[in-house]
C-alpha cells in the first residue's frame, strides 16, 4: 500500500461571488480576492509539510485557482483556519477604516454582522487520499454533504436580499420590528453620502494630487463615486470587493498582513499592485448610470455596447483521468499541465487582450473572462473617436484567438460564450449570459464559440459555431455583391459594408411562411448564395454533421450522435441564427 498522502482543498461561492458583481471594479475586487484567499492557502502548505502540485504558479494578481492540490497531509482544521484568517484580515481592516474615517453617521451597531460574515462567508471543502484523484473524490464527497452554516440573509447582493442586507451603521440594531422604515432609509442614504465622500477624499490624499480649492468639492464626488455611489446600497461582501480596490485601504490592508505575518518588506506587496493598476486616473471604468447628473439642458450621454466573453477547457475530467492512470507520474504530469496553462493566461493572453483593447478580469489556468469596450477617453490624441463594433469581437476571436489559445502547447480545446450586450442591461445579467453562452458552446459540440446578442429588455438571440468555421461571418456577401475586402484586416468605416439585411428579410420572410420545415435545401441554397466564398469548405454531403475526417475539427453541428434534436431542424435553426446574429453584429 503507498505510503503518499495528497491532500484537495476547495472553496464556494466561487462563480457567484464574481457574478453578483455591479461594476467592473466589483468584478476585479472578486476575483482579486478569491486569487488572494488561494494563494494565502498555497504559501501555508510548506510550513507544514506540504508540496503545492496545483496551481503551480500563485505569483498571479488575479487567476489563481480555487481549487488547490497538494503532496502531503495538510491538516483541515489549519487549512480552514489559514483560509478564514486570509479573509477576516482584509474584511476587518475595511470595517475599520470606514468606523475610523465616517463620524457622522451615528453609533455602529454593526460589528456582530460584520463577523459573522467573516466566519460564514465561504464553504470550505477538504479531502485526502493516496492519489490525487483518492483526494479529489473525498472533496467531491464533501461537498454533497455540505455542512455549512450561512448567515441569516441571502449573501449574494442587498438588492435582492432586501434592507437586512444592507451594510450600514445601524444593521443590527434592536428588533426589525420596531424599526422606522422612513428614518432607516434616510439614515443609510447619509451614510452611503458620506462614505462616497471620505473614499474621495482619502483617494486624493494617498494619490497627492494638487486641486484648485474651487474644483475641490466636485473631485471629492467625482473619485468618491468611481469606489462607492452615494445613492447605492450594498452588502458586506459587496463592500469590501469594492474597497480593496481603494489605494488607501490597500495600504492599511498590506500592513495589518505584515503585521500578523511579522513580516518587514519594502517589496510591493500584491494587493498595493492592484490597487494601482484600478487606479481611477488610468483605470476607465464602464457606468451603467452615464445619464443620473445630467442637468437639465445637457444633451443623454453617449452609451456603448460591450462584448464579455468567458471560457473554459473542454473535457478537462477526461484529461484528468487519463493522467490519474499512472499514480507515480500524475503529481508532475499535473503540475506541468498547471504551469503551462497559468504561464499562459499570465505571459499570452492578458498581454494579447490588453494589446486589443480588452481587460482580462481572471485567467486561471483553462478558465477566463475578460470584456471589450472602448470608451471616449481610451481614444489615442488626434485620432477620432469610434465606438467598439460587435464585428470587432468576433474578428479578434476568429482571426486571432485559435493560435493564441495554442500556445500553452497542451492537448485540450476550449469553449467560449460571447455576450454582445446593450448599454442598460444590469453587469449581474449581463454576467450570467456569459455563463449560459459558454454552456450553450460546450452543450452543442465544445470546441467552439457561442455568440450571444443581448437587448436591454433582457431578450437574446445566440449562435454557436466551431473556431474553424468562424470567419464565415466575413465572408458574407449581399446581393450588390458587396463584401468585406479584407480577412485579416478589421472593417474599415469608410468602405461600403455588407448589407445583412438583404439576408434577414429573406431568412424572416421564408421563417414566417415554415419554408424550412422538414427539409435543407432552403437553407442550403441561400447559404451558398449569400457565403459563395464558403463552397470550397464543403466536401461532402451533410458537411454541417459529424467530424471531419481528420477528428481534429467538428462539424458546425458537432457530433451527430449528440444531438438532441433532428439534424435537419438543428441546422435549420444554426443557420436562422447566423442570419439574425450576423445581422445585430455587423450591419
Amino acid at each position: 500500500m503507498s505510503s503518499e498522502c495528497y491532500t484537495a482543498i476547495t472553496f464556494a461561492p466561487v462563480q457567484g461571488f464574481i457574478e453578483k458583481s455591479r461594476k467592473l471594479r466589483d468584478l476585479y475586487g472578486s476575483s482579486f480576492l478569491l486569487s488572494y484567499l488561494a494563494e494565502s492557502i498555497c504559501k501555508a502548505a510548506p510550513q507544514h509539510n506540504c508540496q503545492v502540485i496545483s496551481p503551480a504558479l500563485i505569483n498571479v494578481t488575479q487567476g489563481t485557482p480555487n481549487q488547490i492540490i497538494l503532496k502531503g497531509l495538510f491538516d483541515k482544521e489549519l487549512a480552514r483556519e489559514v483560509l478564514n484568517q486570509a479573509w477576516l484580515v482584509i474584511s476587518e481592516t475595511c470595517r475599520e477604516w470606514i468606523e475610523t474615517h465616517v463620524h457622522d453617521c451615528g453609533m455602529y451597531y454593526w460589528r456582530r454582522d460584520w463577523q459573522s460574515w467573516g466566519k460564514y462567508t465561504w464553504e470550505f471543502f477538504w479531502g485526502k487520499g493516496t492519489t490525487i484523484s483518492a483526494a479529489r473524490e473525498a472533496v467531491n464527497d464533501a461537498k454533497r454533504s455540505r455542512d455549512w452554516t450561512a448567515t441569516n440573509w441571502m449573501w449574494e447582493s442587498s438588492t435582492l436580499s432586501g434592507a437586512d442586507g444592507v451594510a450600514w451603521p445601524g444593521m443590527g440594531k434592536g428588533n426589525p420590528k420596531n424599526t422606522n422604515r422612513h428614518q432607516q432609509k434616510l439614515d443609510i442614504v447619509k451614510f452611503y453620502q458620506s462614505l462616497s465622500c471620505k473614499l474621495g477624499e482619502a483617494f486624493i490624499s494617498a494619490a497627492n494630487l494638487t486641486i484648485a480649492p474651487n474644483e475641490l468639492a466636485e473631485s471629492i464626488k467625482k473619485y468618491g463615486e468611481i469606489f462607492v455611489d452615494s445613492d447605492e446600497e450594498l452588502s458586506i461582501p459587496e463592500m469590501v470587493k469594492r474597497l480593496i480596490t481603494h489605494k488607501a485601504i490597500t495600504a492599511k490592508i498590506v500592513e495589518n498582513i505584515k503585521l500578523r505575518d511579522n513580516v518587514e518588506s519594502n517589496r510591493p506587496h500584491r494587493l498595493n499592485i492592484f490597487a494601482e493598476e484600478l487606479n481611477p486616473i488610468g483605470f476607465i471604468d464602464i457606468s451603467r448610470q452615464k445619464n443620473k447628473d445630467r442637468k437639465p439642458n445637457q444633451p443623454p450621454a453617449e452609451q456603448y455596447w460591450t462584448g464579455w466573453f468567458q471560457g473554459d477547457g473542454d473535457r478537462m475530467g477526461e484529461l484528468l483521468q487519463r493522467l490519474s492512470q499512472n499514480p507515480v507520474t500524475e503529481p508532475d504530469e499535473l503540475k506541468k499541465f498547471s504551469k503551462a496553462m497559468m504561464d499562459w493566461g499570465e505571459d499570452e493572453f492578458k498581454p494579447k487582450i490588453k494589446n486589443a483593447g480588452g481587460r482580462v478580469v481572471y485567467a486561471g489556468g483553462d478558465d477566463f473572462m475578460g470584456v471589450f469596450y472602448r470608451l471616449p477617453g481610451q481614444t489615442l490624441p488626434n485620432k477620432k473617436f469610434t465606438p467598439l463594433t460587435g464585428q470587432e469581437c468576433v474578428h479578434w476571436f476568429a482571426s486571432k484567438f485559435p493560435a493564441i489559445w495554442n500556445q500553452h502547447g497542451q492537448e485540450i480545446t476550449v469553449s467560449v460564450g460571447l455576450v454582445w450586450a446593450a448599454p442598460n442591461v444590469p453587469q449581474r445579467d449581463v454576467l450570467q449570459h456569459c455563463r449560459l453562452a459558454e454552456k450553450s458552446a460546450k452543450d452543442n459540440g465544445k470546441d467552439r464559440i457561442a455568440i450571444r446578442i443581448l437587448f436591454n429588455g433582457g431578450t437574446h438571440i445566440e449562435w454557436v459555431c466551431p473556431w474553424w468555421f468562424l470567419p464565415v461571418l466575413e465572408h458574407y456577401q449581399d446581393r450588390d455583391d458587396h463584401t468585406l475586402d479584407s480577412l485579416n484586416e478589421p472593417p474599415d468605416g469608410n468602405k461600403i459594408k455588407p448589407n445583412w439585411t438583404h439576408i434577414y428579410n429573406d431568412v424572416a420572410t421564408l421563417e414566417a411562411r415554415h419554408a424550412f420545415h422538414g427539409n435543407t435545401k432552403i437553407a442550403e441554397s441561400l447559404f451558398e448564395i449569400y457565403f459563395p466564398k464558403c463552397r470550397d469548405w464543403i466536401h461532402r454531403d451533410n458537411w454541417w454533421v459529424d467530424c471531419y475526417e481528420d477528428g481534429l475539427r467538428t462539424g458546425i453541428l458537432g457530433h451527430e450522435k449528440d444531438a438532441k434534436k433532428d439534424v435537419t431542424e438543428l441546422f435549420n435553426e444554426w443557420f436562422i441564427n447566423l442570419a439574425k446574429v450576423g445581422f445585430h453584429l455587423c450591419r
